[in-house]
Protein backbone atom coordinates (compact mmCIF):
# COMPACT_ATOMS: atom_id res chain seq x y z
CA UNK A 1 0.00 0.00 0.00
CA UNK A 2 1.47 3.04 -1.17
CA UNK A 3 -1.20 5.36 0.93
CA UNK A 4 -1.87 5.07 4.45
CA UNK A 5 -4.86 3.36 5.72
CA UNK A 6 -7.31 5.40 7.82
CA UNK A 7 -8.74 3.87 11.10
CA UNK A 8 -11.38 5.03 12.55
CA UNK A 9 -11.21 2.98 16.50
CA UNK A 10 -14.27 3.27 18.23
CA UNK A 11 -14.19 1.24 21.82
CA UNK A 12 -15.54 2.72 25.09
CA UNK A 13 -12.01 1.65 26.83
CA UNK A 14 -9.37 4.21 26.31
CA UNK A 15 -6.86 1.25 27.02
CA UNK A 16 -8.25 -0.59 24.37
CA UNK A 17 -8.24 2.86 21.75
CA UNK A 18 -4.31 3.20 22.96
CA UNK A 19 -3.72 -0.61 22.63
CA UNK A 20 -5.36 -0.78 18.94
CA UNK A 21 -4.47 2.61 17.87
CA UNK A 22 -0.78 1.64 18.63
CA UNK A 23 -0.53 -1.70 17.12
CA UNK A 24 -2.27 0.20 13.66
CA UNK A 25 -0.02 3.30 13.56
CA UNK A 26 3.42 0.67 13.77
CA UNK A 27 1.67 -1.01 11.38
CA UNK A 28 1.41 2.15 8.70
CA UNK A 29 -2.28 3.23 9.27
CA UNK A 30 -3.35 6.67 10.29
CA UNK A 31 -5.90 6.22 13.35
CA UNK A 32 -8.75 8.46 14.62
CA UNK A 33 -10.08 7.12 17.87
CA UNK A 34 -13.35 8.10 19.48
CA UNK A 35 -14.96 6.50 23.00
CA UNK A 36 -18.95 5.73 21.85
CA UNK A 37 -20.67 5.50 18.70
CA UNK A 38 -22.05 9.35 19.29
CA UNK A 39 -18.48 10.57 19.21
CA UNK A 40 -17.80 8.56 16.22
CA UNK A 41 -20.62 9.69 13.83
CA UNK A 42 -19.51 13.32 14.78
CA UNK A 43 -15.83 12.38 13.61
CA UNK A 44 -17.21 11.31 10.31
CA UNK A 45 -18.22 15.00 9.59
CA UNK A 46 -14.58 15.37 9.45
CA UNK A 47 -12.47 12.44 8.76
CA UNK A 48 -13.60 9.63 6.18
CA UNK A 49 -11.53 6.46 7.32
CA UNK A 50 -11.24 3.30 4.72
CA UNK A 51 -12.18 1.02 7.76
CA UNK A 52 -14.30 1.52 11.38
CA UNK A 53 -13.05 -0.29 14.18
CA UNK A 54 -16.11 -1.16 16.69
CA UNK A 55 -16.57 -2.68 19.89
CA UNK A 56 -20.57 -3.87 20.14
CA UNK A 57 -21.01 -3.34 23.68
CA UNK A 58 -20.45 0.20 24.88
CA UNK A 59 -22.95 2.56 27.02
CA UNK A 60 -25.83 4.52 25.29
CA UNK A 61 -25.41 3.04 21.56
CA UNK A 62 -23.61 -0.10 20.27
CA UNK A 63 -21.67 -0.95 17.80
CA UNK A 64 -24.40 -2.37 15.92
CA UNK A 65 -25.13 1.29 15.21
CA UNK A 66 -22.44 1.53 13.51
CA UNK A 67 -22.84 -1.48 11.37
CA UNK A 68 -26.40 -0.41 10.77
CA UNK A 69 -25.25 3.07 8.84
CA UNK A 70 -27.00 5.07 6.27
CA UNK A 71 -26.71 3.81 2.84
CA UNK A 72 -24.95 6.15 1.63
CA UNK A 73 -21.56 4.59 3.79
CA UNK A 74 -22.41 1.29 2.79
CA UNK A 75 -18.68 1.52 1.03
CA UNK A 76 -17.51 1.69 4.32
CA UNK A 77 -16.15 -1.46 6.13
CA UNK A 78 -17.00 -1.92 9.62
CA UNK A 79 -15.08 -4.34 11.36
CA UNK A 80 -15.99 -5.59 14.78
CA UNK A 81 -13.72 -6.30 18.05
CA UNK A 82 -15.38 -7.34 21.18
CA UNK A 83 -15.96 -9.69 23.86
CA UNK A 84 -19.39 -10.18 23.14
CA UNK A 85 -19.86 -13.85 22.75
CA UNK A 86 -23.78 -14.40 22.16
CA UNK A 87 -23.04 -16.01 18.79
CA UNK A 88 -26.93 -14.69 18.09
CA UNK A 89 -25.58 -11.51 18.42
CA UNK A 90 -22.82 -12.14 16.26
CA UNK A 91 -24.75 -13.64 13.73
CA UNK A 92 -26.86 -10.40 13.41
CA UNK A 93 -24.26 -8.09 12.83
CA UNK A 94 -22.68 -10.03 10.71
CA UNK A 95 -26.00 -10.34 8.78
CA UNK A 96 -26.59 -6.51 9.35
CA UNK A 97 -23.31 -5.81 6.93
CA UNK A 98 -20.29 -6.35 9.80
CA UNK A 99 -17.03 -6.70 7.31
CA UNK A 100 -16.17 -9.60 10.19
CA UNK A 101 -16.17 -10.01 13.72
CA UNK A 102 -12.84 -10.48 16.12
CA UNK A 103 -13.04 -11.20 19.26
CA UNK A 104 -11.35 -9.65 22.09
CA UNK A 105 -8.52 -10.49 22.63
CA UNK A 106 -7.93 -9.84 18.99
CA UNK A 107 -5.66 -11.60 16.47
CA UNK A 108 -3.60 -8.44 15.71
CA UNK A 109 -2.12 -10.30 12.52
CA UNK A 110 -5.39 -11.66 11.77
CA UNK A 111 -7.27 -8.34 11.73
CA UNK A 112 -4.01 -6.19 10.54
CA UNK A 113 -4.59 -9.06 6.94
CA UNK A 114 -8.46 -8.44 6.78
CA UNK A 115 -8.31 -4.87 7.02
CA UNK A 116 -5.37 -5.12 4.47
CA UNK A 117 -7.45 -7.61 2.34
CA UNK A 118 -10.32 -5.02 2.03
CA UNK A 119 -8.50 -2.11 1.26
CA UNK A 120 -6.94 -3.66 -1.43
CA UNK A 121 -9.80 -5.28 -3.07
CA UNK A 122 -10.60 -3.40 -6.56
CA UNK A 123 -14.31 -3.07 -5.69
CA UNK A 124 -13.00 -1.05 -2.67
CA UNK A 125 -12.92 2.80 -3.12
CA UNK A 126 -10.24 4.68 -1.42
CA UNK A 127 -10.42 8.11 -0.14
CA UNK A 128 -8.26 10.75 -1.72
CA UNK A 129 -9.71 13.71 0.75
CA UNK A 130 -8.76 13.95 4.53
CA UNK A 131 -12.25 15.08 5.15
CA UNK A 132 -15.98 13.47 5.30
CA UNK A 133 -17.43 15.70 2.26
CA UNK A 134 -20.48 15.13 0.55
CA UNK A 135 -23.22 12.40 1.48
CA UNK A 136 -20.57 11.22 4.40
CA UNK A 137 -20.84 14.57 5.91
CA UNK A 138 -24.45 15.21 5.49
CA UNK A 139 -25.11 11.05 7.08
CA UNK A 140 -23.30 11.79 10.14
CA UNK A 141 -24.47 15.49 10.95
CA UNK A 142 -28.21 14.09 10.43
CA UNK A 143 -27.33 10.79 12.85
CA UNK A 144 -26.90 12.99 15.80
Amino acid sequence: MTEAVRILVVDDSPAIRQVLGGILRAAGCEVQAEEGVRPALRRLRTFLPDVILTDFNMPRLNGEVLVRRDQRLADLPVFVVSSEDDTGVQERVLEAGAEAWFDKPVDVQGLIGAIRAVVEAPTTPRRSSGTASGHAGEVAAAAL
